[in-house]
């Protein structure tokens, strides 16, 4: 059983961010999303943290506060936080930082990560929710022999169609999603864009941002995505596809472009769900597997206010 873990509340401004990402680097469940900077770019640097006085055991809290009541919500373009160690995150663990959290949110609607194993309890709710991986061999060329034959007949499809790979823009992406795909999303803001490309440059300048896409024989580009290089992973953060994309194959042919394009110490494609069963049987299709993790729910808001949303 691990040993009492004496724990912190540190505010953002307080927080030594260089340290923070040096040893989120080293730990073996690190993820993008709790680095200091990935947090500043989705959360507009309101975020505070449960950490050790070793910084040993990191917990990036992305509070916010409404009607005077502080919440702790999972941002958006955020798919897992919760602890993370060069330990392992027991249920001992996770159980005193949970019992912090309590402590100081009384609305609470946080994913925790793959790694951290959390009990279940009469006191709050959870939810196991589906992320997909695929693994990649190192031949690059045999990650095909992975995909299903609608995947392979959708390659064949773009290359009859002369689709070409290529390096594209986070604007570019986000216009293919605004003209297919915004308007069947329910309560979406613009601001969501402003996030989104804040992240990708913040990104980028630290080499883990990538945009790539496909093009057709006119040079207009069908679809794109946004990939996050972190260590061995890379993850399919964030894409956009047109009609013509759809008809023609282009999304199939640029995650098989990604993956023979991406750095040979990429192992891990994290596709990042999905809860949609569509959109798992798409991932499945490449061979991907679940990965999955705990999302927990504790609403202990006054009556009146059970209807605050993030």
């Amino acid at each position: 059983m691990s040993s009492k873990i004496k724990l912190q509340f540190i505010k953002c401004d307080q927080i030594n961010r260089i340290k923070w990402d040096e040893v989120l680097l080293q730990m073996p469940n690190s993820l993008p999303y709790a680095a200091s900077w990935y947090l500043d770019a989705v959360t507009g640097d309101q975020w505070d943290a449960l950490i050790s006085p070793d910084y040993n055991y990191l917990m990036p809290l992305p509070s916010k506060k409404k009607l005077g009541n502080r919440y702790l919500p999972t941002p958006l373009f955020v798919q897992q936080l919760g602890i993370f160690s060069n330990n392992d995150c027991d249920e001992n663990t996770c159980n005193q930082f949970i019992n912090q959290i309590k402590a100081n949110y009384k609305l609470i609607e946080f994913n925790f990560n793959h790694f951290n194993k959390i009990q279940e309890s009469s006191n709050y709710s959870l939810r196991e929710r589906c992320n997909m991986i695929l693994h990649l061999p190192s031949d690059r060329l045999l990650a095909a022999k992975q995909f299903s034959d609608n995947i392979k007949r959708n390659i064949q499809k773009s290359v009859g169609n002369e689709l070409k790979f290529g390096a594209t823009s986070i604007r570019s992406i986000i216009n293919l999603f605004q003209e297919n795909k915004e308007a069947t999303i329910e309560n979406w803001k613009v601001e969501n864009y402003n996030i989104l490309e804040r992240l990708y440059h913040m990104s980028a300048l630290r080499g883990y941002g990538k945009a790539f896409g496909m093009y057709n024989t006119n040079g207009r580009l069908l679809c794109g995505a946004f990939f996050m290089e972190w260590k061995n992973r890379s993850i399919f953060l964030f894409s956009g596809n047109s009609e013509e994309g759809k008809q023609t194959g282009a999304m199939a042919a640029l995650i098989d472009g990604y993956i023979r394009e991406c750095r040979p110490e990429i192992e891990i494609l994290d596709f990042e769900g999905s809860d949609n069963q569509g959109l798992k049987r798409f991932y499945q299709s490449f061979g991907a597997i679940e990965a999955n993790y705990v999302h927990l729910k504790l609403n202990r808001l006054p009556f009146f206010l059970r209807w605050l949303k993030k």
